[in-house]
């Protein structure tokens, strides 16, 4: 489910809200890169719903990242500088 605290749920799991993300994020590409990132999780753990739940959070942390310099104008690509701090751990 999209929009501001986004619910991620699994068959047979308990809903999770993600409390991240900002309406910048409202864009057009936003879900390609929501969808390459949950596919790009689940290549390397194996496990579909772990892979959702941290794309979803990992997503939105990287537009919060990006929206520091405005929400406005904010683009798809822009996430893509920001995804790679917040998977890679310092």
């Amino acid at each position: 489910m999209k929009g501001a605290g986004s619910i991620v749920q699994s068959p047979g799991d308990v809903p999770r809200i993600c409390d991240r993300g900002n309406p910048g994020m409202a864009a057009g590409g936003m879900g390609d890169v929501l969808t390459g990132v949950i596919a790009g999780i689940a290549a390397q753990c194996g496990d579909l719903a772990r892979a959702a739940r941290a794309g979803v959070f990992v997503h939105a942390q990287a537009g919060d990242l990006a929206a520091r310099r405005g929400e406005r104008g904010l683009l798809a690509s822009d996430l893509l500088d920001q995804l790679r701090s917040c998977v890679n751990p310092c």
